[in-house]
C-alpha cells in the first residue's frame, strides 16, 4: 500500500507555458538554469518555466551563474497550469 503524505506535490509531467506572472501578467526577467528558462515576477514572488532549452550541454553551464540563479529563485513560488 503506497503512503499517502500531504506535503508532497506531485512534478507536473505535461506543463503548458506560462507567458507571464499569473496575478499581473508581467514577468520581471528570465534565468536560465541547466536546460529550463526560468521566469519571474518580482512583485508576487513566483517563478515559472519559460521555456525548455533541448539542444543544451551540460559542459557549458558556468557553475557559478547557475548555483546564484538556484538560490536567488529558490525563494520564488513555483507555479504551473
Amino acid at each position: 500500500m503506497a503512503a499517502n503524505y500531504s506535503n508532497v506535490v506531485q512534478f507536473p509531467l505535461n506543463r503548458t507555458r506560462i507567458q507571464g506572472c499569473p496575478h499581473c501578467g508581467k514577468r520581471t526577467s528570465v534565468w536560465r538554469i541547466g536546460r529550463l528558462a526560468w521566469a519571474y515576477c518580482d512583485v508576487h514572488a513566483v517563478r515559472w518555466v519559460a521555456a525548455e532549452l533541448h539542444k543544451s550541454s551540460s559542459g557549458s553551464f558556468d557553475r557559478q551563474q547557475l548555483r546564484k540563479g538556484l538560490e536567488f529563485l529558490s525563494s520564488f513560488i513555483e507555479v504551473s497550469r
